[in-house]
């Protein structure tokens, strides 16, 4: 991107936020988040650890029954930590979705379909940037696990995808960790993404792992106001409350190329 491009970017952001009343709100949430946080933390201090927690992973879909069932679900199924369920969520889908999923049979995995789909910006680019929200916040409501991760319908994890985040998680006292994603960037060429500090356009949605007690925050359906991708929101809200956040420098997932998903 160059300079002049970087600069209308960052006027467009700058007076959308002005005008949505981002900054004001932004404070009025993170005083309120990090109150939350210190709560949950003294919730938990002096609980004995568990050695083997659950984990819940997460993931919205729309229409991707095949993509889905064929090559994300048997990547979270292969995974050398067994001990996980799966929360599945349909953006109301039309397709055979739900069918595909039952038909695997793994009692681990919990399907469903919301009745409508998520009100989304009818423009394609502000729609791309909060897809899915919906059943995602859906599916962190129906969260049972002491960790949570962060899955896309038509991204793999990598055999130790989870096992490597929490170990490290663990190890360290973290509450959130993410690692690097090998990216189809165009098609047949990879790069890796992710670096530390935390910050937009260093970490994929697909690449995070967080502690349940942080489970009171949700998606944001109007990060497309400030120009924000709903994921990068997210983690961005987290790390302003003070959540302790970690990277693990390895390739923990696969993200295939944008835009050639659903061919449209």
């Amino acid at each position: 991107m160059n300079l002049r491009r970087m600069a209308k970017k960052f006027y467009k952001s700058g007076w959308r936020k002005l005008i949505n009343g981002y900054h004001i709100r932004n404070w009025i949430e993170r005083k309120k988040n990090t109150r939350l946080l210190k709560t949950a933390r003294e919730l938990e201090n002096g609980k004995a650890a568990n050695g083997k927690p659950l984990v819940s992973v997460v993931m919205a879909t729309y229409n991707l029954g095949k993509v889905l069932t064929e090559r994300t679900i048997p990547s979270i199924l292969r995974q050398t930590y067994q001990n996980f369920e799966l929360l599945i969520v349909g953006d109301h889908c039309t397709d055979d979705t739900e069918k595909l999923v039952k038909a695997i049979g793994d009692d681990r995995i919990r399907f469903v379909n919301l009745e409508e789909r998520g009100k989304y910006p009818e423009k394609p680019g502000f729609r791309w940037l909060v897809a899915g929200v919906t059943p995602r916040n859906k599916g962190l409501e129906m969260c049972r696990g002491e960790w949570i991760a962060a899955a896309d319908d038509d991204d793999e994890f990598t055999e130790d995808h989870i096992e490597a985040l929490l170990r490290y998680a663990l190890d360290n006292d973290l509450e959130m960790v993410y690692g690097k994603v090998k990216m189809e960037k165009e098609p047949g060429k990879w790069e890796e993404l992710g670096s530390y500090p935390l910050e937009a356009g260093r970490i994929s949605h697909v690449s995070a792992m967080y502690r349940s007690r942080l489970n009171f925050m949700r998606y944001d359906i109007n990060s497309w106001k400030i120009i924000e991708p709903a994921d990068w929101n997210f983690w961005r809200r987290m790390k302003e409350m003070g959540v302790r956040v970690g990277f693990l420098d390895r390739i923990i997932a696969i993200h295939y190329l944008e835009g050639t998903r659903r061919g449209a």
